[in-house]
């Protein structure tokens, strides 16, 4: 699926955002879960082009635009990936 985030509701958020939040556009992930990624798993991931992962949001954006709804997804990163040398 393409298009899914609504691009003038992301404009938007990004510029009503409080500097100190650090907010920016990125590629969101969705994963299966419920289970910390692989550091084989995060190199993957990056290599697809993802800013960051999850279990959540993907699918309930997919149903939102399968209802017709405009979609804007935020994620709070909270924890960083394992670094390539974890292995």
């Amino acid at each position: 699926m393409s298009g899914a985030y609504d691009p003038a509701l992301r404009r938007l958020a990004l510029a009503l955002a409080p500097e100190k939040l650090r907010a920016r556009a990125g590629v969101y992930a969705g994963v299966g879960g419920p289970s910390y990624e692989t550091p084989a798993e995060c190199r993957l991931l990056r290599g697809v082009g993802a800013d960051a992962v999850g279990m959540s949001t993907v699918s309930e954006a997919a149903a939102a635009r399968h209802l017709g709804l405009r979609v804007l997804g935020l994620s709070l990163i909270t924890n960083s990936a394992p670094s390539d040398d974890a292995d």
